[in-house]
């Protein structure tokens, strides 16, 4: 498997790749992430989450870990002495993606700006405009990675190096923007929205600040654009029962990504507490075919003002063929503050 490795880490370094986002089953847990224009998109004051992903733990002795942690606020517009039913966001968002094999690391920390502007009286509803202005921060530790001229002809790669290596640490922007539509019909909540990621097309290759590179080879790393379109709704059945369907479809170069299913919230009656229990289909389409990627059942709690939600992604297509499967496992915790007005409505994602 080590060998597999050197294999790896040596294209990522030779070779011109396209890099793709982190990728979160619980996207509905961070809905900033997935479209600027959801920030202050929310019943209350103030909202934060954290999130925590561990990638194939159960095939590779490091795995994947990934976790994001932030928050947002919303504030209510004023024109003077007068007052508006619309509404502005902000918020800050962290991200940080680790291979600790390698000690490879990519930390991401943005803001979030959103506008979102009331429309109609009969039928409340929104639109809202938001933009995303993010650092992404990127270093590897070359202690951990060996070359071929490092093999000592024996059994150890104890040699030295001839490789020319880049600085092992870069920073570069990132720009993205969204927008969203809400309404409410009676029990009813509907929402529609899409986003543009990475609108820069930032250059995140180690080897852009390196010297002595043969202007013949392509060394660009780009950060390529991801679209995404989103839809959803939240519909109370009765006093104890609400269904939370929603489907995301996200492209970023070859790679198409369809994410399909639902919760089911249960309240329980004189406790404030709920259970939710959810099921999702991941749907991929890139260079390698069109199938079902992923299924990954949920549970949740709602106590008071938090919700914790735990699910296990359960591949559909192993990348290496494992008997063991390349399965991941997520834990998020949301809190959300109490509205200091009640006869204010705004939209939950």
């Amino acid at each position: 498997m080590i060998r597999i490795y050197i294999v790896l880490i040596g294209i990522l370094f030779l070779t011109d790749l396209s890099s793709q986002d982190e990728h979160f089953s619980q996207f509905y847990a961070l809905p900033m992430h997935m479209n600027p224009a959801l920030s202050g998109a929310y019943e209350g004051t103030y909202r934060m989450t954290a999130i925590y992903r561990d990638q194939w733990s159960n095939n590779l002795s490091s795995p994947y870990k990934t976790f994001a942690a932030g928050g947002d606020t919303r504030f209510k517009m004023k024109f003077g002495r007068a007052r508006t039913d619309d509404h502005f966001g902000l918020g800050l968002f962290f991200v940080s993606d680790r291979v600790p094999e390698f000690q490879t690391n990519t930390t991401k920390v943005s803001s979030y700006f959103s506008y979102h502007k009331r429309l109609g009286d009969k039928n409340k509803s929104y639109i809202a405009a938001g933009a995303k202005l993010g650092l992404i921060q990127r270093n590897i530790n070359y202690d951990n990675i060996f070359f071929q001229d490092q093999f000592n002809q024996i059994d150890a790669f104890d040699g030295i190096t001839a490789e020319n290596l880049p600085p092992n640490n870069i920073g570069v922007m990132d720009i993205s923007v969204g927008l969203n539509y809400y309404i409410n019909i009676e029990k009813t909540s509907y929402y529609i929205g899409a986003a543009a990621h990475h609108l820069t097309q930032p250059n995140i290759s180690y080897f852009n600040r390196a010297q002595g590179i043969n202007p013949n080879i392509d060394i660009s790393d780009q950060l390529s654009r991801r679209l995404v379109v989103h839809a959803s709704m939240d519909r109370q059945l009765s006093y104890h029962v609400s269904l939370q369907p929603r489907i995301v479809y996200q492209t970023q170069l070859e790679d198409n990504q369809i994410d399909l299913g639902t919760n089911v919230e249960y309240k329980f009656r004189d406790k404030d507490i709920s259970l939710i229990i959810g099921a999702w289909v991941t749907y991929l389409s890139d260079l390698n075919g069109s199938n079902i990627n992923q299924f990954t059942p949920l549970l949740g709690i709602r106590q008071g003002l938090f919700i914790f939600g735990f699910s296990y992604d359960v591949s559909m297509r192993d990348t290496f063929q494992s008997e063991l499967g390349l399965n991941s496992f997520e834990f998020s915790i949301r809190f959300s503050g109490i509205h200091s007005n009640e006869n204010s409505i705004c939209p939950t994602f």
